[in-house]
């Protein structure tokens, strides 16, 4: 019979169990035990328990040991990706990275400022939610021109493999693999976010036609079982209301994996509503209603970091310097042709303008502007869009499109080209006539001379390579066929030329980056082109033309002013000095240097951050040019508009600020590797027990690795403990010991901590954890010379010593721990109160009460468990004991 306090194990599963009370009934025995595995109490019979036996200890066994508890501690504590592969985070990006997976529910907005690199971000909580075994599927929607960014970025500093299925690879997927699920097939997708929303219409299909092809391609990839969404660019499907469609694909997104990040530099553009949205797509209960939008509801799921807060990992400021140079181009008499072009187009467009106002025909409004565009970009340009135009109007090819000035907010002129030159004429013959004098004066002016800008164009890129021939300049231009212009021109000069615009495919870019940065001399790019790329490798922008909304400026800008950016950026911006788009844009940039001064914003384009601002512009363009008189005026109204607007967005901004030092977040190394370790727990443990190893590959949801995790580590006073020496460190003879110090017994609030004490029971605080990483390392540096039991006096010794060492972390985890349950009560308690104000309004009697008596019972339940969890409970127990001799 065995006798209270013994150690047992269960026969079955070799738990280890205490004796606490014994039962003989009749000559049956049983035993009341203590499981610390499981912290339960159990009834056991007799038969059913086998005698305590410590197994061999040798090198394998402490081997084991120390790297168990190795895993668990960084599993509680650290990330146990490693982060040194591949890519080393800024200060920024592991503060986004220990915030994300500071809660269990992984829902957040990832919001920082345009170049802080979101994308790594997203790539290292991939990583890190992939090593705990959390996620399998993982699907990335974004817009087109960011799809190949995307997966260069996964590939080259994650070495994450996905799947990018375009709309053209859709049919030929379900061909070769033979199934209807497409997306099921890939454990790993990359897909553009227009190719995958449903359609409300399209020209030809009927009803049927179109509910087919929602089911087929949107209904398929919502289905398709994924563990985490993240959508770039999430700004775009909160949209304008719940209706378009942008938003539904959001929206079912949200609710088809328990995982979401949504990236956007602009998550509150100056509108509410889509800010609400957006943050409902993450948590609906949470944001039932505009009083949901307070600062401590709004930073739970909103995580933020502005330029100028970021630091390298040396402390210092992140971003390099910006000189921006103004160059005004005159037209000399040899350039006669093309300023009297520029005047008989801007002539032709104030007249259609008019006339497309009067009779409210948005779509005219539309070919206006890009005709104006046009003007100001070069002489190829304005003659391409005039011969086509002309053509599509002599052979009655014009349509009734639904443009609208709305439509320049998100698209450009390059994708809305030729939707735009084909538009109904408002007075077919008159049109015909201004656009075949258009004509002849652009064959003209190009006959007559090179184009003004191009002249320049060319004395600068000749100094800016003799000064430095290594260096990489970038042009930006809007249209094609300035692109094209530009390339034969600067080709003849002997120059190198790259092109990219939005016609190419994910490939081509791929190509066209790969030459500039290793080939040639200057990249021609439009702005879709340009979309998502990362130049950083050149620190030179050239905007040959200028586009009315300065934030496409800022966002040409940002292909070079970014993280990894070695020089200062240089910013060339042509202008032509004679026209009334130059005086609008230099009236303009005075209001906004007005607006830097009174703001305190020390960036030009912490101003332009805002999406309502972007049709303003176009509009005091378009009005100048109606009545170039007013220009001031107009100017005035959009300065005061601005100043409105950024006032209302810089409180939603403080709502979404949040207190924290980026110095404290400064990455250290980490040699931690969770899949090497994986593999020594298996083998160690495998030659500590004479068990054939498994050599396939792990991860920490395998069965057998979460075994060895629930496994009861627990060192006990009956236990023999190693008698250690470490070949070639300098250590005294003494005893080293892991404890594991825990909150509650909860997971989060788990630490283990190393200490060594010499044989006259003296703490050494530093060598602990020496000892700890000497032993951690992969060679079998350790020599076991024998074992034996440790006296009970000296065990409580090193108790009361290890105690006492442990009392300041202690009181830091506890600090932590009582002001994150506070902080998460605060936050739910409002949550339901918000959520219960929202139930008030409903208007059916059963359903509003059930609502709220629903609601009653979960703040029950939650007040219940604050109740509970406020209690601290520490509990310090040792996990590996061993004599250290020389």
């Amino acid at each position: 019979m065995y006798k209270i306090g013994e150690w047992l194990r269960n026969k079955d599963n070799g738990d280890r169990l205490q004796v606490l009370e014994v039962f003989d009934t009749w000559g049956h025995i049983a035993y009341k035990v203590y499981n610390p595995l499981k912290n339960s109490i159990e009834f056991i019979g007799k038969d059913d328990l086998i005698e305590f036996a410590e197994g061999n200890i040798d090198e394998n066994y402490v081997k084991y040991k120390i790297y168990l508890t190795k895993l668990l501690n960084e599993t509680s504590q650290g990330f146990i990706s490693s982060l040194t592969h591949g890519i080393i985070p800024l200060p920024h990006q592991l503060y986004v990275l220990k915030r994300a997976l500071s809660d269990s529910k992984i829902r957040y907005v990832l919001a920082d400022e345009v170049g802080l690199g979101k994308t790594i971000e997203a790539g290292l909580i991939i990583r890190e939610l992939k090593a705990r075994g959390l996620i399998k599927r993982i699907l990335i929607v974004c817009p087109k021109g960011l799809v190949s960014q995307w997966d260069m970025e996964m590939k080259e500093k994650f070495e994450e493999r996905f799947h990018v299925i375009l709309p053209t690879d859709y049919e030929t997927i379900k061909k070769i693999t033979d199934k209807d699920d497409v997306y099921g097939q890939f454990d790993q997708v990359i897909s553009p976010m227009d190719s995958i929303k449903p359609l409300e219409r399209r020209a030809g299909w009927t009803e049927e036609r179109i509910q087919q092809y929602n089911e087929e391609r949107v209904y398929s990839i919502i289905n398709s079982g994924w563990d985490l969404v993240i959508i770039d660019e999430a700004h775009r499907v909160a949209g304008s209301s719940s209706e378009v469609s942008r938003y539904k694909l959001g929206n079912m997104l949200s609710q088809s994996s328990p995982y979401m990040l949504l990236l956007t530099a602009t998550p509150h553009s100056g509108k509410t509503e889509p800010f609400l949205r957006l943050l409902g797509l993450l948590d609906k209960e949470a944001f039932p209603n505009f009083k949901s939008l307070v600062k401590e509801q709004v930073t739970r799921y909103v995580i933020r970091t502005e330029k100028r807060e970021a630091i390298d990992n040396k402390g210092n400021k992140l971003f390099k310097e910006r000189m921006t140079k103004v160059i005004e181009v005159e037209w000399q008499e040899k350039h006669s042709n093309q300023k009297a072009l520029y005047e008989k187009v801007t002539e032709y467009v104030k007249n259609g303008y008019n006339r497309a106002v009067k009779e409210k025909k948005q779509y005219i409004g539309f070919l206006m502007v890009l005709m104006q565009r046009l003007a100001t970009s070069s002489t190829a340009a304005i003659k391409d869009s005039m011969v086509r135009r002309i053509e599509i109007l002599e052979n009655q090819q014009s349509k009734v499109h639904s443009l609208t000035f709305d439509d320049l907010v998100e698209s450009d002129f390059e994708e809305n080209m030729d939707e735009a030159l084909e538009v109904v004429s408002l007075n077919l013959k008159k049109e015909l006539v201004d656009l075949k004098e258009i004509l002849e004066i652009a064959k003209q002016a190009e006959y007559q001379s090179l184009d003004a800008k191009a002249e320049i164009l060319l004395d600068h890129i000749d100094k800016i390579f003799e000064a430095d021939a290594a260096m990489k300049v970038i042009v930006f231009t809007e249209f094609v066929e300035t692109q094209k212009y530009l390339r034969l021109f600067l080709h003849t000069k002997g120059y190198s030329i790259s092109i990219l615009n939005g016609s190419m495919d994910i490939e081509q870019r791929n190509e066209v980056l790969k030459e500039f940065k290793e080939a040639t001399n200057i990249l021609i790019s439009t702005d879709a082109g340009g979309e998502g790329l990362n130049l950083q490798f050149s620190n030179i922008v050239i905007n040959y033309d200028l586009p009315w909304n300065p934030m496409k400026i800022e966002q040409r800008i940002g292909r070079v002013d970014r993280i990894g950016q070695k020089r200062d950026v240089v910013i060339y911006n042509f202008v032509n000095s004679g026209t009334v788009e130059n005086r609008v844009r230099a009236i303009l940039e005075e209001k906004l240097e007005t607006i830097l001064e009174e703001t305190g914003v020390n960036k030009m384009s912490d101003v332009l951050d805002n999406e309502i601002a972007e049709m303003d512009f176009t509009e005091v363009y378009i009005q100048s040019i109606q009545n170039p008189k007013f220009i001031e005026h107009h100017a005035n109204k959009l300065e005061a508009d601005l100043k409105e607007q950024i006032k209302f967005q810089n409180q939603y901004k403080d709502i979404m600020r949040e207190e924290k030092d980026l110095q404290e977040q400064i990455y250290t190394d980490n040699y931690f590797d969770l899949e090497s370790t994986l593999e020594k727990i298996i083998s160690y443990y495998s030659k500590w027990k004479n068990q054939k190893q498994d050599y396939r590959k792990l991860s920490l949801k395998d069965p057998i690795i979460a075994g060895h995790l629930r496994s009861d580590i627990q060192w006990c006073e009956m236990d023999k403990v190693p008698i250690i020496s470490i070949k070639d460190f300098p250590n005294e003879d003494g005893y080293f010991s892991l404890w594991e110090l825990s909150i509650n017994n909860e997971m989060q609030y788990r630490q283990f901590i190393p200490v060594f004490v010499t044989k006259s029971m003296v703490l050494r605080p530093m060598s602990g954890k020496r000892i700890w990483d000497e032993l951690f390392k992969n060679t079998m540096n350790i020599a076991v010379e024998g074992s034996d039991y440790i006296e009970n006096e000296i065990f409580e010794k090193i108790k009361e010593i290890s105690q006492k060492l442990s009392f300041d972390v202690f009181m830091g985890m506890k600090t932590k721990y009582e002001s994150k349950i506070e902080d998460d009560f605060r936050k739910y308690k409002y949550a339901i109160e918000i959520r219960k104000e929202a139930a008030i309004k409903i208007g059916i009697d059963n359903i509003r009460n059930s609502k709220l008596k629903s609601l009653d019972i979960e703040q029950r339940k939650i007040q219940k468990e604050y109740e509970k969890r406020k209690k601290v409970i520490p509990v310090l127990k040792p996990v590996f004991m061993a004599e250290l001799v020389k």
